[in-house]
């Protein structure tokens, strides 16, 4: 062959590979199903490559030229499909027949049968169960060219047989291991294609199937949290089920240690409150006898209601229910009000000097922050002080600094807390004296309960401590100032009431008899009108027949009606009738909410002498 039969057959290869890079970067990448418009544009594209090959033909005698169309058609046919093989084929075939020349109809007759065998011989392929590839597209270009061969008949006769003795070698060499090849390469770019599809498949299965094993894990964690809970224990939201062994195992360690010890704190005083009620009924008890046991019992009570206001508070707290109500308060008033509260709980027999310190120099008006929870965080520390102190000084009160923070300080002059045991003094659970003394006594939840209220308002809890020396609190805050003065009723300047000479009215709410009983023994002696009712609706029926109630002593939690929705009806009755809440519900939020409805309210246990005071306040503003 010389060198111009050589060029057009590097062009001719050019073009095929043109023609296998259509079929992997067009066909292969549009995974989409294919319809009929993207079907006729491949065959306006092949039909494209094969007018291209015819240009670059190998070119025998004028009008006598060969190519590898038949190749590229074959194998289009098997790759492609019918639709866009034969419109591949008959755009090859329009211009074959412009070209014209003596070999005319054999190129005519070498583009349909070409095709028309790939296009067969995909169909038939979908039947076998296994191919031998290398075998299967050298059969195939066999067959292809062995029809062209035939072809040749249709050139003229006196043409025939040297063109046929001259094409016949190099369709052996040529054209034959030409179509293996491209059929092989085709082949490997849908199976390469093929592969990376169910590799991505592959990956969004094992995608998905992570994800799912994250969710049965995120659920089997829920349920572990659930159904791991013992009875009475509190434990944090943020546990992490991931935490040490070590950490989990001693959380659990103290938690079993503190329902243990919570088990005697409640039987403790309740074996005070069972046993002095029954030495109550003896009769040759005498009346500073009988005064002994009573205050007994009632100590006892308080007792065992500040256990469990404790664990009520670290309940919510670990359950993230507590919510922070600031209001605006003087410090200095706040303080003395937390002094005189304070003041009268100290036991005479401790040798105690009790002092409050108020840097009232460098404020003028109001601080604004949740006032309940920092008296509560104050008289955690307090009592706490008073527990570990039994003679020398607690002194408590603030200070302003100089980079706009207040410091609430508790200082006293107790037993202290050695530097090894004061990073477990706020952790739940924990006491740090395992003694057995009178002392050690308590649920372990207040300077827990402290810290974490100190945290929801933002401030921090630090303390000084040297064992046998006394200890220090300080929880600082950022210090924002207000200009007015706040105005507060002082518990000496409330009208004491007076047994009355016409008896005021009051509706008394209460479903349950014995606190029915309890709060008609403490106001029969004032000699008011009382008139019980038993349910919500009782209360407001009440309230609409009788014109002369002068005050409504409301329950919240009630059958048929609660004291909400009573409430909201007894206004709409007499809008100025006063009406005080009693309820057992007395946590913060729940009290802001009552404070914000009712004119006052008293929280269960009820303390007799404020039950007094507030209703004395209450009757002389309607009066």
């Amino acid at each position: 062959m010389n060198e111009p039969i050589i060029i057009s057959l590097i062009q001719n290869i050019a073009v095929l590979l043109a023609f296998a890079m259509l079929y992997e970067n067009f066909w292969l990448r549009n995974d989409k199903p294919r319809g009929i418009i993207s079907k006729i544009f491949t065959g306006l594209i092949v039909g494209l490559i094969g007018i291209v090959l015819m240009f670059t033909p190998w070119r025998m005698t004028p009008g006598l030229v060969f190519d590898s169309r038949s190749v590229m058609l074959g194998i289009s046919g098997i790759f492609f499909g019918p639709l866009p093989t034969v419109i591949a084929m008959v755009l090859s075939g329009i211009v074959r027949f412009y070209i014209g020349g003596e070999g005319l109809w054999m190129g005519l007759a070498v583009i349909v049968s070409s095709g028309t065998i790939g296009i067969v011989w995909a169909e038939l392929r979908k039947k076998w169960k296994r191919t031998n590839q290398p075998i299967e597209f050298f059969a195939l270009g066999l067959v292809i060219h062995v029809v062209m061969l035939a072809a040749t008949v249709l050139l003229p006769d006196d043409r025939m047989s040297e063109i046929l003795r001259i094409i016949i070698l190099p369709i052996f060499l040529i054209y034959i291991p030409g179509t293996m090849l491209l059929g092989l390469l085709m082949a490997a770019q849908k199976r390469n294609f093929q592969n990376q599809i169910e590799k991505e498949k592959l990956y969004l299965k094992e995608h998905s199937l992570q994800k799912e094993l994250l969710e049965k894990q995120q659920q089997l964690t829920e349920q572990l949290e659930k159904y791991t809970q013992l009875n009475k224990e509190y434990r944090s939201q943020n546990f992490e089920l991931k935490s040490a062994k070590e950490k989990a195992e001693e959380s659990d360690r103290l938690k079993s240690a503190f329902l243990a010890n919570l088990s005697h704190e409640i039987r403790t005083p309740m074996n005070a409150i069972i046993g002095f009620a029954d030495l109550l009924n003896l009769d040759e008890l005498d009346d500073k006898t009988r005064e002994n046991y009573t205050q007994i019992i009632k100590n006892s009570g308080n007792y065992l209601l500040s256990i469990i206001n404790d664990i009520v508070e670290i309940s919510h707290i670990e359950a993230g229910q507590v919510e922070l109500n600031d209001t605006e308060f003087d410090p200095g008033e706040f303080l003395d009000d937390v002094y005189s509260t304070f003041k009268v709980s100290v036991p005479a027999k401790k040798n105690l000097s009790i002092k409050l310190v108020k840097d009232e120099s460098r404020i003028s008006g109001k601080i604004k922050m949740d006032e309940i929870k920092l008296r509560q965080i104050l008289m955690n520390l307090l009592n706490n002080a008073l527990k570990f102190t039994e003679k020398g000084e607690i002194c408590f009160g603030y200070e302003i600094s100089d980079n706009a923070e207040i410091t609430f300080f508790v200082r006293d002059t107790g037993i202290g807390i050695a530097p090894e045991n004061q990073q477990f003094i706020f952790e739940r659970f924990r006491q740090i004296d395992k003694g057995k003394s009178k002392i050690n006594s308590g649920s372990g939840l207040g300077l827990s309960i402290t810290k974490a209220y100190v945290d929801l308002m933002g401030g921090t809890i630090k303390l000084n401590s040297d064992l046998g020396k006394g200890s220090e609190f300080n929880i600082t805050f950022p210090y924002f100032q207000h200009n007015s003065a706040p105005k507060r009723i002082k518990r000496e300047e409330i009208a004491q009431p007076t047994p009355a000479n016409g008896k005021k009215v009051i509706v008394v709410a209460e479903d349950e008899d014995i606190n029915w009983y309890y709060i008609e023994q403490i106001l029969s002696r004032y000699n008011y009108n009382l008139i019980r009712a038993e349910n919500g609706k009782e209360a407001v029926d009440l309230c609409l027949e009788n014109e002369n109630v002068d005050l409504v002593l409301l329950d919240i939690k009630m059958p048929v009606m609660d004291g909400y929705e009573a409430l909201e009806k007894i206004r709409s009755i007499n809008p100025k009738l006063p009406v005080i809440a009693q309820t057992a519900y007395a946590l913060p939020g729940d009290v802001e909410k009552i404070k914000t409805l009712f004119d006052d309210y008293i929280t269960k246990p009820i303390n007799r002498q404020l039950l007094i005071e507030k209703i004395a306040v209450a009757k002389a503003s309607y009066s």
